[in-house]
């Protein structure tokens, strides 16, 4: 068996050896939900009977220690639960019979028995071959620093120009404070003139980087190394991004770059470019009409409330230039309804708007009573004198009505994304001018123009056991087929019913689907196999979903409503909206949506797909893992926790956090909590009061076990004579959402909180988990790529694909997963990196393990693409206006108030559901 600590520091190691590579593309309250019988009702998280046992342990080989080279890159409150459950585990502290055993590594390790398949891929990674060997100078100080940054780029550029014979060799500019150059400047003050107006730049020395220093970004850094990494990097970055991000006309230090040709038009006021959204370029009202998908100018007089505050959120900080004025273009501050006609002081008098451009641009306003716009604090300009600038960024949220258009756009194979890369790298173009670009000549650098090869390794996937207990499961790229299966715990469906908000949908053809979703749940035990179906209105769902569990209630059953299906038209994301506030959060009944056409004429697989979330949210179980990692998480709690942010540049939305814990022996019985804190903090705030309710509820599901094994034994001891049910043995911790910045500061305020959630939650030294703390990203820009050979029916890389060399990081042990099998497009690997593990297993049992969780999602019949679900992905359903939560919303505080973070939690409402499951 591998030894405990194997892996709990890379410190503890030889360094690697590695290569430079460049790389392109975070006060408990009780509330009872509102009155009537819907409220007073609380399913018991225990199942309906014992879980059948697991495979028994078996005996993992050591497995040598990772062996790889590494890189440096270059470019490129807490949730509240049910009343009747206490806050924190029962005091005194807990005894147990026996001291906890040594740890469990009953994961598989890289052996023979395994049969692991090595293949070769490529990356969209580019070796740098030889890193700098010149000397730079750090100059700092660069003034005025209160400028955009293209202004300031602009006037070191000028500078430069102007002082040819200091600046020998062209400098490398941030466009903030740092500049570097291979030659010596002379600190100074210096004058430049742009435009008409004089500008004062002072230029300091700070530092020398020499080429030592840039080579010690490729070891792992000393925790006590006086020396600065970051601005090494930083040098490193310039070089490589300097001359494309100039040619291209884009900020000196923008990471990426995107350029319009083959651009498409998402006929929204919106173009996508490859990897990217942007307003499209052209006369403002183009933009107004085709947003809000209008086709009369006439039609922006007077507009809803919702359709101003869409327009609104849309154009608020958009830049546009007057048609009438050389104005430097302005950003949009906020929209003004008949723009025309507002008025002002003037001379002694009121003016409107329209007379105004009229006596100064001598033109008249053709459309005085439609929208226009306020530039500024007071400027109001009529809407037909304004053009969008090109080339404007769009980093907000798509419409549903928009996705599909820019997913269809996207769906880029693999083989012709890896032939744009090489072009943009070494074909007649050359977008990135790695080989021509002058200041990579200047620094002695030198890149390989080829993609990188790597070796990667296919984990194996597990076997996964339904109710048919003999039944092998059989894959096909990633995926399996649940049809004929019978759920390992399958729940009863008693009471239920049917909302439809689809009004195209006939009654003939919503019973046949009913019938269609009845045979394919006989795996579970539905009573009612007649519900009650009501139809509603999608503007205002909530009378109907009240009617519907009114009939519930009067039915055969007379029984406390356990599931609404509601039927659902093509696009009604505020309806699904008010569903879901509905029933995780007002009344504690689960609901199931589908959406038409799809649930017209629905298949036995569509219905089976359904029926996988119906059981799992009524407290049944699915299927289970059956692996060599079954011993070791039979005793283990796995977690997944992220942090959901606003969209950029908004601070009057708070960040969501969201934490669900696995409680059960087969990883297949889920708590959660959610909570709100301040926008972009990306340190869990509650995460210790999150971690002392997760232990809490599983304390409680397996005292739950413990009673009713006990009532079978022919004596059963009394119920307070019971030894208190053990913790978890192990707990895996999935973080997600932390950028590679962040590492060390989730390492230093996370991990604590966690260990102290176990003293909070009275266990005892001896008995503390062992905390297995893993990083899981999915924003990289690294992609994978197989040979067609080796590739799936997609043409992407097969599910299982592990690289754990060469492309690593030198500070901590990490790995590139991709864990699922690709369907439209280019997939993307997730990547792991290790901030701590006292579990003992060694990396490969790590990364096996992590590859197995995949294939645990209760509502899927494919791997997914990373092991732990996340409740804050539904953080817009717990507010009663859920659309106050979405990037595309006006602020609910009014105006441009500061963020009042105890409002927000007065709004936010937790889930009653936060054991079912309500996040599938």
């Amino acid at each position: 068996m591998a030894q405990r600590g194997e892996l709990r520091a890379r410190d503890e190691r030889e360094p690697r050896r590695s290569s430079v590579r460049v790389l392109r593309g975070g006060q408990v309250r009780e509330r009872e939900a509102p009155g009537g019988d819907l409220a007073r009702y609380d399913r018991d998280l225990a199942p309906t009977r014992t879980p059948r046992p697991l495979l028994k342990q078996r005996d993992a080989s050591d497995a040598s220690s990772l062996s790889s080279s590494t890189l440096a890159r270059a470019a490129a409150p807490a949730a509240t639960s049910d009343a009747s459950l206490p806050l924190v585990l029962p005091r005194p502290p807990l005894r147990y019979p026996h001291p906890a055993p040594p740890p469990s590594t009953s994961v598989p390790s890289r052996s023979s028995d395994m049969n692991p398949q090595a293949i070769e891929v490529w990356t969209n990674s580019f070796e740098i071959t030889t890193l700098p060997t010149a000397r730079y100078f750090h100059y700092d100080g660069i003034q005025p620093e209160v400028l955009i940054k293209r202004m300031n780029y602009q006037i070191i550029d000028r500078l430069q120009l102007d002082q040819a014979a200091i600046f020998h060799q062209r400098a490398a500019y941030d466009g903030r404070k740092n500049l570097f150059c291979t030659g010596e400047i002379q600190s100074g003050s210096f004058t430049v003139q742009l435009g008409r107006k004089p500008f004062t730049v002072v230029i300091k020395r700070v530092g020398v980087i020499s080429p030592t220093d840039v080579h010690r970004l490729t070891r792992k850094r000393n925790p006590n190394d006086p020396n600065d990494n970051a601005m090494c990097l930083n040098l490193l970055q310039l070089i490589v991004r300097q001359a494309p991000n100039m040619r291209h006309n884009f900020p000196a230090d923008a990471r990426s770059f995107y350029i319009a040709h083959q651009a498409k038009d998402l006929r929204v006021g919106l173009s996508a470019c490859r990897g990217i959204f942007q307003y499209t370029p052209g006369r403002l009202i183009d933009s107004m009409l085709a947003h809000l998908e209008l086709s009369d100018v006439r039609a922006l007089q007077n507009l809803p409330h919702a359709q101003h505050n869409q327009l609104r959120s849309f154009l608020k900080g958009v830049l546009i230039r007057v048609t009438l004025t050389k104005m430097r273009p302005r950003p949009i501050s906020d929209l003004v309804a008949n723009a025309g006609m507002q008025d002002f002081d003037k001379d002694g008098e009121r003016w409107t708007v329209a007379r105004h451009f009229q006596n100064k641009y001598n033109v008249q306003v053709r459309y005085p009573n439609i929208v226009g716009v306020r530039v500024g604090r007071s400027a109001i300009i009529p809407a037909e004198f304004c053009e969008v600038v090109p080339g404007q960024v769009y980093r907000k949220k798509l419409s549903p009505r928009t996705q599909a258009d820019f997913l269809n756009f996207t769906k880029q194979k693999p083989e012709q994304r890896l032939d744009m890369i090489r072009a943009a790298v070494s074909g007649p173009t050359q977008l990135l001018d790695y080989a021509t670009s002058d200041f990579m000549k200047d620094a002695g650098m030198k890149v390989n123009t080829s993609p990188m090869s790597i070796r990667g390794v296919l984990i194996p996937p597990p076997q996964i056991r339904y109710g048919n207990a003999n039944e092998v499961i059989r894959f096909k790229s990633g995926a399996w087929n649940v049809l004929g299966k019978r759920f390992v715990q399958p729940a009863t469906l008693r009471n239920w019913g049917v909302a439809v908000f689809d009004s195209h949908a006939q009654l003939p053809d919503v019973q046949a689907f009913i019938s269609t979703l009845v045979g394919n749940l006989q795996r579970l035990e539905v009573v009612n196999r007649y519900p009650p179906i009501l139809n509603g209105n999608q503007q205002n769902p909530v009378p109907t979903l009240e009617n519907v569990g009114t009939a519930i209630l009067n039915g055969p059953e007379k029984g406390r409503p356990e599931m609404v299906i509601v039927i659902l038209p093509a696009s009604a994301a505020d309806c699904r909206r008010e569903v879901k506030h509905w029933g995780d959060c007002q009344r504690k009944v689960s609901t199931q949506c589908v959406r038409s056409p799809k649930w017209k004429g629905a298949n036995d697989q569509y219905c089976n797909n359904v029926a996988l979330k119906i059981n799992a949210r009524l407290g049944g179980t699915n299927s289970v893992l059956d692996t060599e990692a079954a011993a070791f998480l039979q005793t283990c709690m796995v977690v997944g926790a992220d942090v959901g942010h606003p969209g950029p540049g908004v601070t009057t939305r708070p960040s969501v956090t969201g934490l669900v814990a696995s409680v059960d022996p087969m990883i297949s019985k889920m708590t959660s909590f959610v909570n709100v804190q301040r926008p972009r903090q990306e340190i869990i705030a509650d995460l210790e009061e999150m971690m002392r309710n997760a232990l809490r509820d599983y304390y409680q599901y397996h005292r739950r076990l413990q009673v009713a094994e006990n009532l079978r034994q022919q004596r059963p001891k009394p119920e307070d004579e019971l030894p208190p049910p053990p913790p978890p043995k192990n707990i895996v911790f999935y973080r997600d959402g932390v950028s590679e910045g962040e590492f060390a500061q989730v390492a230093a305020m996370e991990i604590p909180m966690i260990k102290r959630a176990f003293a909070t939650a009275n266990i005892p030294p001896e008995h503390r988990p062992r905390l297995l703390f893993i990083v899981v990203g999915k924003r990289y820009v690294l992609l994978l790529f197989s040979s067609p050979q080796e590739s799936d029916k997609s043409g992407n890389c097969p599910a299982g694909l592990l690289v754990d060399q060469h492309i690593t990081n030198p500070n901590y042990p990490d790995f590139y997963l991709q864990s699922h099998a690709g369907i439209l497009g280019t997939s993307r690997p997730s990547h792991y990196v290790i901030l701590e593990n006292e579990t003992g297993l060694n990396p490969m049992q790590v990364q096996t393990l992590t590859f197995h969780l995949c294939h645990s999602y209760a509502s899927a019949t494919r791997s997914v693409s990373i092991p732990a679900p996340r409740a804050c992905a539904r953080m817009e359903f717990h507010c009663a206006n859920g659309q106050a939560l979405s990037d595309t919303a006006s602020n609910v505080t009014g105006g441009e108030q500061e963020f009042d973070l105890e409002q927000w939690r007065r709004i936010f409402q937790e889930s009653g559901l936060s054991r079912r499951m309500y996040f599938l």
